[in-house]
């Protein structure tokens, strides 16, 4: 893979460590590094892209630390694996933290002129930095792109792309940034019992039949509403809900992946092999390897 983007590790997350791993790609509008390091003690972050740039935690823990946004304080939460930073381009977060003495992060960086073409700059101008905050649909398209960096083919770049749209899409719901709220969808409470419904259920998944019931409105509006508010089927968004669980399972337990697989409600492991395959582009234990090395 070769390196057009200067983007060093050591400058950008300065610390003493034992090893360092970098592995990178440029997809052109899209530029993705994956950093391992052990042997971690304190590290002090300095970001100041030039691009949009998107930082996701991936193993390891920050306990205690202080963060800055254009040198102001914005105080500081512990960070776990799924944690996730926004910093816009031309923005900078800046900040030291410690934790886990073993630790990876994914960078991605997406071209501002790409996005903005797509989105629209009026859209865009409206984002601020976001330091350490969780959001299921934002860490999987993340994840995706670090899968994607793992085991690159011909049609990764046209997959990355459709990933960094994805996320500046969600960071415009979130944030309700030139937005018209959507009409006909679900309201922010039926989507949140629907959420707490899915949440609650990991190893029996709900079945439209039953939120649509919760609801209290006909199937097709359901379907209709569903898909509306969150831009997913039912089915599809109770499967992603359900691979993020396991994704979270494997980094952070010792269960097999057949415990896994039974726990997030899969059929059975070969079922929960298949779907996780090609999702994330490896198997679960390649995957669970992976992020332990």
């Amino acid at each position: 893979m070769t390196e057009t983007y200067d983007f060093q590790p050591d400058e950008v997350r300065r610390s003493d460590h034992s090893t360092l791993v970098h592995q990178h790609i440029n997809w052109g509008v899209v530029r993705a590094h994956i950093v391992k390091r052990t042997g971690l003690a304190r590290q002090e972050t300095r970001i100041a892209p030039d691009q949009h740039s998107f930082l996701i935690n991936l193993k390891g823990g920050a306990r205690s630390g202080e963060d800055f946004v254009e040198g102001r304080s914005v105080g500081f939460t512990p960070r776990r694996p799924g944690s996730v930073v926004f910093v816009p381009a031309h923005r900078e977060w800046s900040g030291w933290d410690e934790g886990d003495a073993t630790g990876s992060y994914l960078f991605v960086s997406v071209d501002t002129k790409f996005i903005e073409e797509v989105l629209g700059s009026k859209h865009l101008a409206g984002l601020k930095p976001a330091i350490g905050f969780r959001d299921n649909m934002i860490e999987d398209s993340l994840q995706r792109i670090a899968a994607e960096l793992n085991n690159p083919d011909p049609i990764s770049v046209t997959m990355a792309e459709s990933q960094a749209v994805q996320l500046f899409v969600q960071l415009l719901r979130l944030n309700g940034v030139g937005l018209e709220p959507a009409k006909g969808g679900l309201s922010p409470l039926n989507l949140k019992r629907i959420n707490a419904i899915i949440e609650s259920r990991p190893a029996n998944p709900p079945s439209l039949e039953e939120l649509v019931r919760e609801i209290g409105v006909s199937r097709r509006h359901f379907f209709r509403a569903f898909k509306q508010s969150t831009g997913k089927t039912p089915h599809s968004y109770v499967a992603e809900h359900r691979l993020k669980r396991a994704v979270d399972l494997l980094r952070t337990t010792d269960l097999s992946a057949t415990d896994i697989a039974l726990g997030c409600g899969f059929a059975s492991s070969s079922h929960f092999t298949v779907a996780f395959k090609q999702a994330l582009g490896t198997g679960p234990s390649e995957f669970r390897r992976r992020w332990r090395s």
